[in-house]
């Protein structure tokens, strides 16, 4: 009987501990699962957590307060179910880029773009965030991404902390206050970055396989020659959207590229449709297949 009993206890005891070596590992599995929040989700959380922002610039957050929260922090992107329009991932895509706006031509791209069934991302400046409001809620309206392009386009790698922190929370901050949205990707001003800069943005870096090179053509023709002759599938191309040539450049490569074959999709949709997973800390510059 003493030896039954020894028996049972025994077997009580490995059973108790298979289930809290499983509640350990359920843990770690959940521990992980935070830190691969999509876009979605990661805008979701940092609404919950939107108590800690101060809209007011004068006080800006910190960067422990927004960089370095753990809860707020995410290292993988998603889409919105509602905004993918039906993506074929058996057939190309591309994203289209565009920096330093919003402007007055903006308004028309994304005419253009919802016309035709497309989204793309576009790199906003703060300070034109603030004078474009409405600019920038139809972007998200319409299933566009908007990434942090820094608050008035000073070169990151020039400042120091302090100021690097109030380009890009003070950006972050304007356009949650306006959209209700935090940007997910960053593409720091001409592309410049060190590796202690990436460190510290903490948001994944989305940089370009085709530069249109449209700030210095201002040439519609130029810029289409420049796409038409290069583009592939999974290109990421860089325009930008304050420039009245560039705006008639759109309107000759989105319909044309779709005419090719072309999807043209957001970062996210592109990274989500590669199964690339976007990291902080990281540079894309392409995805190709």
């Amino acid at each position: 009987m003493a030896n039954r009993a020894l028996v049972i206890s025994l077997s009580l005891i490995m059973q108790i501990s298979i289930y809290t070596v499983q509640d350990v590992d359920a843990n770690i599995n959940n521990d992980t699962a935070d830190y691969s929040m999509n876009e979605h989700e990661y805008n979701e959380n940092y609404d919950q957590h939107s108590d800690i922002l101060e809209f007011d610039t004068e006080n800006l957050i910190t960067a422990d307060e927004s960089f370095q929260n753990p809860e707020i922090e995410t290292i993988n992107t998603d889409i919105k179910q509602e905004n993918k329009r039906g993506i074929d991932l058996d057939k190309p895509m591309i994203a289209l880029t565009y920096d330093d706006g919003p402007s007055k031509y903006t308004q028309e791209i994304l005419d253009l773009l919802k016309e035709n069934n497309s989204a793309a991302t576009f790199f906003v400046l703060g300070s034109q965030a603030s004078k474009y409001e409405e600019t920038i809620k139809q972007m998200i309206e319409d299933g566009n991404q908007i990434g942090n392009h820094s608050y008035d386009h000073k070169r990151l790698t020039s400042l120091n902390d302090e100021e690097l922190y109030d380009q890009i929370n003070r950006t972050d901050n304007l356009i949650y206050e306006i959209a209700l949205y935090k940007p997910f990707v960053m593409r720091p001003p001409y592309g410049s970055t060190t590796e202690a800069l990436i460190d510290k943005l903490q948001k994944p870096i989305i940089n370009w396989s085709i530069d249109t090179r449209d700030w210095e053509s201002r040439n519609a023709e130029a810029i289409t020659e420049i796409i038409f002759e290069n583009v592939k599938d999974g290109d990421i191309i860089l325009m930008h959207d304050l420039y009245e040539s560039s705006l008639e450049a759109s309107k000759i490569v989105i319909p044309e590229l779709i005419n090719r074959g072309y999807q043209l999709v957001t970062i996210s949709e592109l990274s989500e449709s590669r199964k690339v997973i976007l990291r902080a800390g990281q540079t894309y510059y392409k995805m190709y297949k």
